[in-house]
């Protein structure tokens, strides 16, 4: 299978390019099949937004389209609609026309930001009605409306990614408590919000199962439990044995933020579990303690200045 990789340079798209055919399917302790042939496109050689750059797939030929391109920055984006409209809409508009040119799967991610809540809600299933709010919420919204004009479409969302980050990536919420140890041990952790914390590499699993099962349409990919951003970072620093480092919770309010946030972007994955052969998202404890694992196997810096 020839996949064309969008947004390489991101937390998704370099998880990708690094993880994606030593992932097993169908629940294979190997992989005997032959591998994806994986291209990888990025800024500022590729521009989704440009058809000269999109229409140059055409030629390529893929199977699949797979485009992680995105831009988030919410509070940024509140005072740049264009941008992201130019980046968002217009980059999955141009990769619909290319896909529809060469019969390829077009393959868009989505995020939990489109379900606005200033309250506590259940995680949103795949039938509850988007209602988005920040400039980012509504373009990452339209782009998934622009995707699915297209027959062969697959929509899958995500709530909260953590895990190596990307080159050309603006960070991640785990990400940026490891660097904040290092300089603190006193951090400030929303309280009042709840996502679905999911590690990149396992939504690398989903969408190269997704993909080679041939499936369409809507999916939520998440794990079978939420959790507040404290109470992960709690989770952390005890994982990490940082026991003079605190943990202080504070509101949405509190934190300030430009751009509407919801309190609840948690998803529920029921359809996707559903699928037969589904790739397993474990929870997100499970999932944090083995991105720790490999982070120590990686030889990575230590948290903080004399242990602890």
């Amino acid at each position: 299978m020839k996949i064309a990789v969008i947004g390489t340079g991101g937390l998704v798209g370099s998880a990708v390019m690094r993880r994606w055919n030593s992932i097993p399917l169908s629940g294979k302790s190997a992989c005997p099949e032959p591998p994806d042939e994986l291209i990888g496109f990025d800024l500022p050689e590729f521009d989704a937004a440009s058809r000269i750059s999109t229409d140059g797939l055409v030629s390529l030929r893929p199977d699949v389209i797979l485009n992680l391109a995105s831009i988030n920055l919410p509070d940024w984006l509140e005072s740049h609609p264009n941008t992201a409209r130019t980046i968002h809409v217009q980059g999955a508009a141009n990769l619909r026309h290319a896909a529809a040119k060469t019969g390829a799967l077009l393959v868009q991610l989505g995020c939990g930001e489109i379900f606005y809540r200033d309250g506590d809600a259940p995680p949103h299933s795949e039938d509850d009605t988007p209602n988005p709010e920040s400039v980012y919420a509504v373009t990452k919204l339209d782009a998934e409306r622009a995707v699915s004009e297209y027959d062969r479409h697959l929509i899958v969302r995500t709530s909260a990614l953590f895990g190596e980050p990307g080159t050309q990536g603006t960070g991640n919420f785990i990400d940026t408590i490891l660097k904040t140890v290092r300089r603190t041990r006193t951090i400030q952790v929303l309280n009042d919000t709840r996502v679905s914390l999911t590690d990149a590499d396992d939504l690398v699993g989903a969408l190269r199962f997704l993909t080679h099962s041939g499936t369409t349409g809507l999916f939520h990919v998440a794990p079978p439990d939420t959790v507040t951003p404290a109470e992960a970072a709690v989770f952390l620093m005890n994982a990490c044995g940082l026991r003079n480092h605190r943990i202080v919770g504070i509101t949405l309010k509190e934190y300030g933020c430009i751009a509407p946030r919801s309190r609840s972007t948690a998803l529920d994955a029921s359809r996707y579990r559903a699928l037969p052969g589904a790739y397993p998202i474990p929870g997100w404890r499970e999932a944090l303690q083995r991105f720790l694992d490999r982070r120590a196997q990686g030889n990575a810096p230590p948290l903080a200045n004399g242990g602890e």
